[in-house]
């Protein structure tokens, strides 16, 4: 019988191996960015959410409004973020990301695709058909996992 937790590990050892060549990769556009993991944190959770309140951000982020409130300045001075008014409730500003956050966001978050492409292109199109189903079977769990420990929207 095939032991589960000895194939589990090495997925994991082969998905780290994948991770560390891909680290390498100084085209990656993090090493072009100035802006602090807070920052980066922001952006990022804009383009999960579209828009939030410095409220939403600082429970988010589990930090204070003032921190929230720093941090968002520094990104309209980048002209990654606006501020604009809550069309609900005038009392509360919106942030949200502008074309430039945008961008930036998702040249990071899609990072790597031209070398992904590069590297399937040298499998044989058994071997796409095996990681075709395996990435759907970890994407199907991905969002299993998110909908049961409350990490994103399933």
């Amino acid at each position: 019988m095939i032991d589960k937790a000895r194939i589990i590990a090495r997925i994991i050892d082969s998905q780290r191996q994948l991770q560390h060549q891909l680290a390498y990769d100084r085209s990656h556009p993090l090493f072009d960015s100035n802006l602090t993991v807070p920052q980066l944190k922001v952006l990022l959770v804009l383009s999960l959410e579209g828009s939030a309140s410095g409220q939403d951000l600082g429970r988010i982020m589990g930090v204070s409004l003032a921190t929230v409130t720093g941090i968002v300045d520094r990104l309209v001075g980048h002209d990654l973020v606006a501020r604009r008014e809550d069309p609900n409730d005038r009392r509360v500003r919106r942030i949200e990301l502008t074309a430039a956050g945008t961008r930036l966001i998702d040249g990071i978050i899609t990072a790597g695709i031209e070398r992904l492409q590069r590297m399937l292109e040298q499998l044989t199109v058994d071997e796409l058909d095996t990681i075709d189903r395996a990435a759907t079977l970890l994407a199907r769990a991905a969002i299993a996992d998110a909908g049961e420990h409350g990490v994103l929207p399933a």
